[in-house]
């Protein structure tokens, strides 16, 4: 049986999101797979134990984990170590299913951690992952491609709030850059809640997004898995949320505000822009973008999540058939290596010119 990695957990505010996802990956594919469960800690440090799959252990990790190990990587190795009390013992998985959300996972750091490894992995790569998890460097890159988003500035631009308001009008959402999950994001409808905003959003990330609210618009997601040369499209869902999509209602909520009934042509412009997204950015694994759609019918990416929420199954219809289809893409990824040693005589010519250097001294 085929050994897989699943990571989950993190250093990040969406820690608590990424252990569900994790949980949920871990029970869809336990049939087929044996599976190694790593949770990564609130400090960054990787470990396994036994009942890992019980979700009641991580309200108090330390007591009531069993049998806790740590978890090293074989950087070149295609491997990791469990440390054990006088021993390494040494596990080749066939692929690590990656179920960090947000900073250090989802922002491509466990991508260049497994790259490094030489161990397969399912989420996008390193440049991809970094440029998706940066909201702004995403709308800068889709508005290359020709792709529309709603108006924005940055803090980056050293604008004033009066500045702000009057160059997007109210309302106007405040968002962390590098941050998921609707975590730190505020509607403001004046300049006062427009400074309160940009508090709460500057205590997750320093570099602040400023987006024109879009009044009776309509907001829709949409995932994608990437195979080799193939795309396989979700269905499109609506959200239907009170302002935007928040957290509580995400993650909270017994029931999601949502809906599957959207209109064909409507839907079928979606999955497109959806396929172009992915294309452009350079996504691999499952991917979830979000749009908004003003009341004249003009779609406009919101955010793209390269690691979504339950790896976005819901839009599909099976855990196990995401979890499955993003094993065997990880391994087909793997074989399509590019050269990456090159002989020269660089050294020699190197070497033989500071011995020359060293003689005439």
């Amino acid at each position: 049986m085929e050994k897989i990695l699943v990571i989950y957990g993190g250093k990040s505010v969406e820690h608590d999101i990424s252990i569900i996802t994790g949980l949920q990956a871990m029970r869809s594919i336990s049939a087929e797979y044996q599976i190694i469960p790593i949770y990564v800690d609130w400090e960054g440090k990787f470990w396994t134990g036994e009942n890992l799959d019980d979700v009641n252990i991580y309200a108090d990790f330390e007591a009531l984990v069993k049998n806790k190990k740590q978890v090293l990587f074989g950087f070149g190795e295609g491997c990791v170590y469990i440390k054990k009390r006088f021993s390494l013992k040494r596990i080749n998985p066939s692929s690590a299913l990656v179920c960090m959300h947000g900073i250090n996972g989802e922002d491509g750091c466990i991508s260049a951690i497994l790259q490094m490894s030489g161990i397969n992995y399912t989420c996008p790569c390193m440049q991809s992952s970094a440029i998706c998890m940066d909201k702004l460097a995403t709308k800068i890159m889709l508005i290359h491609y020709g792709i529309d988003v709603v108006d924005f500035v940055s803090s980056d631009q050293n604008l004033s709030l009066q500045e702000i308001a009057k160059k997007l009008q109210f309302p106007i959402i405040v968002k962390p850059s590098r941050c998921g999950s609707s975590i730190g994001i505020e509607k403001c409808d004046n300049l006062k809640q427009l400074k309160f905003a940009v508090e709460v959003a500057q205590k997750y990330d320093k570099k602040v997004l400023f987006e024109h609210f879009i009044q009776n618009g309509r907001e829709f997601n949409c995932a994608c898995i990437k195979n080799g040369e193939q795309y396989f499209l979700s269905k499109v869902c609506q959200v239907k949320s009170k302002n935007f999509y928040s957290f509580d209602e995400k993650y909270l909520q017994e029931k999601p505000s949502s809906t599957f009934n959207v209109e064909k042509s409507l839907a079928k412009r979606i999955k497109d822009l959806t396929k172009k997204v992915v294309e452009v950015l350079q996504c691999e694994g499952v991917v979830r973008v979000d749009f908004l759609m003003d009341e004249d019918g003009k779609l406009f990416v919101n955010e793209v999540n390269t690691i979504p929420g339950s790896l976005a199954f819901y839009l599909f219809g099976s855990m196990r058939d995401v979890c499955c289809q993003l094993i065997e893409q990880s391994k087909n990824k793997a074989q399509e290596e590019v050269i990456t040693k090159h002989s020269s005589q660089a050294l020699e010519i190197f070497a033989n010119a500071n011995m020359n250097n060293y003689s005439k001294k």
